[in-house]
């Protein structure tokens, strides 16, 4: 069989990705064109998540003939290399004709690709024109240089970009947006997970007003306010407080299934007590959800989610300050401690850290509960970092 891979991160996927994929299908007789969104590139940063990426990709090419898509990029963990790709498929497709898809600008860019002679070695590119690169002079240098096997389709120049697609977005409303560059479905995922236009505040919070019961929505304002009282006193970023704070329990009710799905979905390790209490993993699929669903790319923000319940040996400010408040903010009564921690919190953050450390310890033993290995390992730090002072 003659297969094609159409890879990249389709950000997000348009008409001039399908219908370059249907003259390359036509004019070099391919039995299928695989699209393989990418995962973790080390190309590209800031990305949208690899599941909406997917998500769309598979709605853009529904019912199309001899049109397959792949999630082998976006499952393997770490960085995403073209080079492990080809080599799954010479594995286990050792007969067939192996294709990649590319536009003119890439051409220029493959021997920046991790171990290009390989690719060389086992691929056969196909060129789409894009843009006024003089293409055919790098291919016969490309082909001199490695034997490369290049050649070119005969198309018009499709002047669709994925970036000016995002850029049209984030300057326009979605109602004000054009949709002339997708399938209508892909445009309503869009819209309705809130792709390409980060969410207002205002939004965020009708969202969660929706997955949280009242009491904690209650307690998620506390933590907004505290936070926001600390990031004045130690001089830090008040709207990424905010932002983190608002956040920290979006992942609360979330099914412990769905949790760890979404964890592993991104790569997130967990621990044998990570996967039974929903009170520690909430955290780390907090992080999780933040990124997915609510479009936070931020790593500060989505860190200070993710160790909001256990903490972290050497907490960053805001990590910290989401740490303390989610245990200071004014609707807590647990303990008769907290009018005390909450007047050191001002003056000493280090000190209140192994507080409320020492203290969940406490509580966790006389319950005598399985605890975090990382809540041990951040108290320690702490303690040595307060009776070394």
């Amino acid at each position: 069989m003659k297969i094609c891979i159409s890879g990249g991160t389709f950000d997000p996927i348009h008409n001039g990705h399908i219908e370059i994929a249907k003259i390359a299908l036509s004019q070099f007789e391919l039995d299928k064109v695989i699209f393989m969104p990418t995962g973790n590139s080390y190309m590209k940063s800031d990305v949208t998540p690899s599941i909406h990426r997917y998500n769309m990709l598979k709605l853009a090419i529904e019912g199309i003939d001899k049109f397959e898509i792949s999630d082998l990029e976006i499952k393997r963990a770490g960085y995403t290399y073209t080079k492990d790709t080809v080599a799954y498929f010479k594995e286990n497709y050792p007969d067939d004709e192996l294709y990649f898809l590319i536009g003119t600008d890439t051409l220029f860019m493959l021997e920046k690709w991790y171990e290009p002679e390989y690719l060389f070695n086992n691929l056969i590119f196909i060129v789409a024109k894009r843009g006024d690169a003089d293409s055919v002079a790098k291919a016969n240098e490309l082909k001199e240089k490695y034997n490369a096997d290049i050649r070119f389709m005969h198309n018009d120049v499709i002047d669709i970009s994925s970036t000016e697609i995002r850029d049209e977005f984030e300057n326009n409303s979605y109602d004000e947006f054009k949709n002339i560059y997708f399938d209508k479905k892909v445009f309503e995922y869009i819209k309705e997970n809130h792709l390409y236009k980060e969410m207002t505040d205002a939004e965020m919070i009708m969202q969660l007003s929706k997955e949280l019961k009242d009491s904690r929505l209650m307690h998620t304002f506390g933590v907004i306010d505290t936070a926001s009282a600390l990031a004045k006193a130690y001089q830090a970023d008040i709207k990424k407080c905010e932002k983190a704070a608002l956040l920290h329990d979006c992942a609360k009710y979330m099914p412990l299934d769905e949790m760890i799905a979404i964890c592993e979905r991104n790569f997130i390790e967990l621990n044998d007590l990570e996967k039974k209490k929903n009170s520690l993993l909430h955290a780390k699929a907090g992080a999780c959800l933040a990124y997915e669903k609510y479009g936070i790319k931020d790593k500060e923000i989505l860190d200070a989610i993710k160790y909001h319940t256990t903490g972290k040996p050497d907490m960053s400010l805001i990590e910290k300050i989401i740490f303390v408040s989610d245990f200071i903010e004014p609707g807590r009564d647990f303990s008769e401690k907290l009018p005390m921690y909450r007047m050191i919190a001002m003056a000493d953050i280090n000190l209140v850290c192994m507080n409320i450390l020492k203290d969940t310890l406490d509580y966790l033993e006389s319950l005598n509960e399985e605890i975090d290995p990382l809540t041990k390992e951040t108290y320690s730090f702490y303690k040595k970092l307060i009776s070394e002072r």
